[in-house]
């Protein structure tokens, strides 16, 4: 943490010095900043006291980023780690993190076009038609109503309009790897009515081969659709009604035991075993605008539904198999008022009324082929509803000083129905209904002094919390509860620009203390299923560095690093939670999956004369802990640093392009995930190797 802040210091004092000599010659009036790929940057609203960056819609195309699961580093101190074949990502943000096999909420809150996506099934949808990404970092509660405790996501499409305007895309790589994408938007009535129609199709073999079955069963296949037809019956009015849905057939969840198979991509399995996952998503949106106020209003619901069948033996012989079928159903609403962007008066503000529903039925379990076959089988209902009043103003005292206050106050109510059985014996071996209430006051202040209008520093303090709840994986009623978590970030950072916009440096220092920090274990006698407890106190804290520059007409460099340090300070495991006979004591631990460092590196090179392009990126993750129990006794427990080199070249000029692309050219091998089973090493879930093929794409 010491050499962070010296570096962070240093280059804080430098852009202070370089901002000073060349205030003189800038004026407030300049255009505003853009991303890499020449296009404004969308303003996020009232960002001025948090970290935040965006990611432009260029980058976000086949061969680069499809999925929520390829965010890793393009935020510092962002990462995201796989879980059941690469169909529900987690989010690790700040030393928070959700590698949790869909226990617990989310620490960090997604939007598509406004609508949330709060829970831990329903995100792996895919990304196309992407207009913008923005990453705002921290707490932010009392802006966004599905807000996790370290930031939200904010994914932007493109809505259609008076222009007629369609696409077609097409991919074909190694594995087989193929994907189709097509969209169509344009006007029904002329400044009244619009339509949007996309489609995507994908499928690719796998990377793994099974030696017992002599074939690739990790393959992976998406269908899916969204349809947007939005109304605008005045100037003032804007009414969308948007509907999407998807279907993703995959086959093993790409897993190996480093004591039975070969390497991570030869593995032994009985059976190939598939992940099978349909969603359906409806959401309903009016938006308001009058001179002093805009107000929106976003209705949204949701069905997921999975269905997954493993091999749980790793080798020979064969005895256990997991299945494990979940549902969600999901209401949601959010309506904010909030004072109109670009307004022109000192006080901006947003308030905002927030309901969230998820109902989500779980039948999961193992069935064991030792003789008598036995089945151990858990049904279970959770229900939870989430009620918050959020608000926050900025207000500018005078030319250089701005004040931030805002407050959420949350109501959080948790019930479970609960019931485990043994076949063929009938033994219940946990039954239980339970329910509790929780509500949080999280308040929010921070200040922005403006030295000149390019450079900036802020400091916030904010109050963070996270829902308790109960675990269906635990037999008994005493051990499924979990308590809330709460916590107190502090943030001090620096925004800067200069040389006309052509260079912009941000940097930020961050530190959270949590009390009741909510980490995870999975549960040995069923690996489909995970539970949450209660660490009594954590600290996190870290550093980050953002970098874009322009140093000629056709060059764009952009570079991120962030550091984080995510330690236990108070935390003994007791025997029914660890499965050991003595309390493990893990002070001073390292919480895993909390790398100690992100970075990236892009630069794009275009040839305007003959339209061409060329891209390299460079990603790195910090060593992070694979398990942080300390059960494991054999085998590796952490994953070192590791960087991965992707590329593109091609052609992009007028209504086509065309473009080769590959990603993790040294076939760099890393492991994303593991599962601590017990009595033995983990079970660990590697990393895509090199992918690499063409795309074309044509656009009127």
């Amino acid at each position: 943490m010491t050499k962070a802040l010296e570096i962070l210091l240093a280059a804080g004092i430098g852009l202070a010095v370089l901002n000073r000599s060349n205030a003189s010659g800038q004026s407030a009036d300049e255009p505003a900043p853009v991303s890499l790929s020449g296009a404004p940057v969308t303003t996020i609203p009232q960002a001025g006291s948090s970290a935040a960056n965006v990611l432009s819609g260029e980058e976000i195309q086949i061969g680069e980023i499809t999925a929520p699961r390829d965010l890793t580093a393009e935020s510092p101190n962002v990462a995201v780690f796989d879980s059941d074949d690469q169909r529900m990502p987690k989010f690790t943000v700040r030393g928070f993190r959700e590698n949790n096999f869909g226990a617990g909420a989310p620490v960090v809150g997604l939007y598509v076009d406004d609508v949330p996506y709060f829970d831990l099934d329903s995100r792996g949808l895919q990304l196309f038609d992407t207009r913008d990404i923005q990453f705002v970092r921290g707490g932010q509660g009392t802006l966004y109503g599905a807000a996790g405790v370290g930031g939200v996501i904010n994914i932007q499409t493109r809505q259609p309009d008076n222009d007629t305007h369609g696409y077609l895309e097409g991919s074909y790589g190694n594995y087989d790897a193929q994907a189709y994408q097509l969209g169509l938007g344009g006007p029904l009535l002329t400044n009244k009515l619009f339509f949007g129609l996309d489609g995507i199709y994908t499928l690719r073999d796998g990377f793994v081969y099974n030696n017992m079955l002599d074939d690739h069963p990790d393959t992976q296949n998406t269908e899916g659709v969204r349809g947007t037809l939005r109304w605008t019956p005045s100037y003032q009015w804007a009414i969308t009604l948007s509907a999407d849905a998807a279907r993703d057939n995959d086959g093993l969840v790409a897993t190996y035991d480093p004591l039975t198979d070969p390497n991570p991509f030869s593995i032994n399995r009985h059976d190939n075993g598939y992940v099978d996952t349909d969603n359906v998503d409806e959401a309903f949106k009016i938006a308001w605008q009058g001179d002093s106020v805009k107000v929106t209003s976003i209705s949204a619901h949701r069905e997921w539904r999975q269905n997954l069948s493993q091999d749980f033996s790793f080798g020979e012989p064969y005895l256990v198999e997991g299945f494990s079928s979940p549902r969600l159903e999901q209401w949601s609403e959010e309506l904010r008022v909030e004072s109109p962007e670009a307004s022109g008066s000192p006080l901006e503000w947003r308030t905002g009324l927030y309901f969230l529903s998820n109902d989500q039925h779980t039948d999961s379990g193992t069935e064991s082929f030792i003789v008598p076959v036995t089945t151990l089988t858990t049904l279970a209902r959770l229900q939870e509803e989430t009620y918050a009043l959020f608000g926050q103003g900025t207000y500018a005292v005078f030319e250089h000083l701005d004040l931030t206050g805002g407050v959420r106050l949350t109501d959080d109510e948790r019930a479970i129905s609960r019931v485990g059985t043994d076949s063929p014996s009938g033994a219940v071996t946990g039954a239980y209904d339970m329910s509790q209430e929780f509500t949080a006051f999280e308040p929010k202040f921070a200040a922005v002094w403006h030295f000149t209008p390019k450079l900036e520093t802020y400091g916030s303090v904010t109050g963070g919390y996270q829902s308790g709840g109960f675990n269906p994986s635990v037999n008994s009623a005493a051990w499924s509860a979990y308590g809330p978590e709460r916590d107190w970030q502090f943030e001090l950072g620096a925004k800067s620009s200069w040389l006309e916009n052509k260079l912009a440096v941000n940097g930020d220092l961050f530190y959270t203390a949590a009390d009741n920090y909510q980490t995870y274990r999975i549960n040995p006698l069923d690996p489909t299923q995970a539970y949450l407890l209660n660490a009594p106190r954590a600290t996190l804290e870290g550093a980050e560095l953002e970098l874009t520059a322009r140093p000629m007409e056709d060059l764009d460099l952009s570079a991120g690093a962030g550091y984080t340090e995510a330690d236990y300070d108070r935390f003994t495991e007791a025997p029914a939670a660890s499965g050991t006979g003595d309390p493990l004591n893990l002070d001073g631990k390292p919480i895993s999956f909390v790398p100690e460092f992100t970075a990236n590196l892009t630069a794009r090179y275009r040839l305007p004369r003959w339209h061409l392009y060329l891209q390299g990126e460079v990603i790195g993750v910090g060593r992070y802990q694979l398990d942080d129990s300390g059960t494991v006794t054999t085998g590796t427990t952490v994953q070192k640093s590791y960087f991965l080199a992707n590329a593109q070249a091609g052609y992009a000029g007028g209504h086509y392009s065309l473009y080769l692309f590959a990603k993790n050219i040294f076939d760099t091998h890393y492991d994303n995930n593991a599962l601590n089973l017990g009595g033995g090493p983990l079970i660990l879930q590697p990393g895509d190797p090199v992918t690499f093929g063409f795309a074309a794409s044509a656009q009127f």
